[in-house]
């Protein structure tokens, strides 16, 4: 996600976020082709195409239209995206509250029921990213934990059934009542529900159709532009081709970044920053101590994931 100050003149030339150089191939292809339709309308054929700028016009309303549903889907995800994320930080706050509350539990046992949590949101983060958990991991859980859960597939799902079987022997063993039991679960449960929300985001994308749809129709309407601009605006024909290319192309390039809210690119949630949040916090709450991540890339300025 990026993350910067907003300042209005400053935005006119920030490069940042604004997609030029992945469009800069076909921004030159459509300004070039359209001088070329220029040209060719006002100083060779010097015909008029019988094409008026009323039918873009119209044109431009129903793809105006079209693009901004899209754009709400997308939105919509990557908003949902985070407020799962957002219940997830609330939540694991919660049960560790709850946990480490608990008068007849063992301190080396309130540590180990925290450690879980906090291997359950960074497993959650690699699973939405399609990475591997084993960094992560090794950092947070003792050699016996990770031996049950590291490298293995589903490893929020197996850290969730850690916490509820940690939970049951507590029970078992008369250090909780019914009644903690219950409340501690419920809790549980929502992660597991967080989880399920974030999957069903993940596995279910915006139809393939849509974005097919999207980009042809774009396309084709930048490029049949200058054919009824040609005669009309003469050479500034290219310039204002390009500059409504560059308009709905990038807005193309949005709908795509974060119709998939849990990606690594720079409009994506900032999912790293959120677990070292949970990370943090859990940590001084139980008293523990773990080691830095020396793993993660160098971002660039004013961008976390």
């Amino acid at each position: 996600m990026i993350k910067r100050t907003i300042q209005p003149f400053k935005l006119l030339f920030i490069m940042q976020g604004s997609y030029f150089k992945r469009l800069i191939i076909p921004e030159l292809v459509l300004f070039v082709f359209s001088f070329i339709i220029y040209y060719y309308q006002t100083h060779i054929a010097k015909i008029p195409i019988p094409i008026t700028p009323t039918v873009f016009a119209l044109l431009g309303i129903s793809l105006a239209i079209f693009h901004g549903f899209c754009n709400n889907a997308a939105y919509d995800r990557f908003w949902e995206g985070r407020k799962l994320w957002g219940a997830l930080v609330w939540q694991t706050r919660n049960v560790t509250r709850q946990v480490l509350t608990l008068q007849n539990i063992d301190m080396h046992e309130k540590q180990r029921f925290t450690r879980l949590v906090i291997a359950f949101t960074h497993s959650l983060r690699h699973q939405l990213r399609d990475e591997d958990n084993t960094d992560s991991l090794i950092r947070i859980l003792n050699k016996d934990e990770q031996n049950q859960f590291v490298g293995q597939s589903f490893a929020a799902l197996r850290l969730t059934q850690a916490m509820g079987e940690q939970l049951g022997r507590w029970l078992n063993q008369d250090k909780i009542n019914a009644l903690q039991w219950q409340n501690i679960d419920n809790s549980i449960g929502e992660l597991a529900h967080i989880q399920a929300g974030c999957e069903r985001i993940y596995n279910t994308p915006v139809p393939f159709s849509y974005f097919v749809l999207l980009h042809r129709t774009v396309y084709l309407y930048c490029f049949m532009l200058p054919f009824g601009l040609g005669n009309v605006i003469g050479w500034v024909t290219p310039f204002v081709v390009a500059f409504v290319g560059y308009t709905f192309m990038a807005l193309n390039e949005i709908v795509d970044e974060i119709s998939q809210p849990f990606g690594v690119l720079d409009n994506h949630l900032p999912l790293c920053m959120m677990c070292d949040t949970i990370e943090t916090q859990l940590a001084q709450l139980s008293e523990q101590v773990f080691e830095k991540d020396n793993t993660r890339k160098v971002l660039p300025k004013h961008v976390i994931l």
